[in-house]
């Protein structure tokens, strides 16, 4: 079972300790809002199922085209990215970062299902 507690301080902890990560989310993927870190004024359980949605949508991809499992996907905006990573079997680690992210270690506890 994860402890919620200890993933939210993780994440808080990976978005406070890198300039480059400006808010990060864990939901399911079935869409639903595990832990999140984005301010108040973005709507995190939108975050949430557009992201699984994306994810489903990337997963669908690599199988048509006999590319493995899904690791990643980054979406490319004038002001930076949006990086949603497998987290698991059951979970999706979405970022948004500067445009140049040095993201370094500090995701490694997300990318294991526990």
């Amino acid at each position: 079972m994860v402890d919620l507690k200890s993933l939210k301080r993780d994440l808080k902890r990976l978005v406070k300790s890198n300039p480059d990560v400006e808010a990060g989310a864990i939901v399911s993927i079935e869409g639903s809002l595990i832990v999140s870190v984005f301010p108040e004024v973005i709507d995190d359980t939108i975050i949430a199922a557009m992201t699984a949605a994306i994810f489903s949508l990337g997963e669908r991809g690599v199988l048509e085209v006999a590319r493995g499992n899904l690791k990643r996907i980054m979406i490319e905006g004038d002001n930076g990215l949006i990086l949603i990573i497998a987290a698991g079997k059951n979970r999706i680690l979405v970022l948004s970062t500067t445009r140049y992210p040095r993201l370094g270690a500090g995701l490694g506890d997300f990318l294991i299902d526990t």
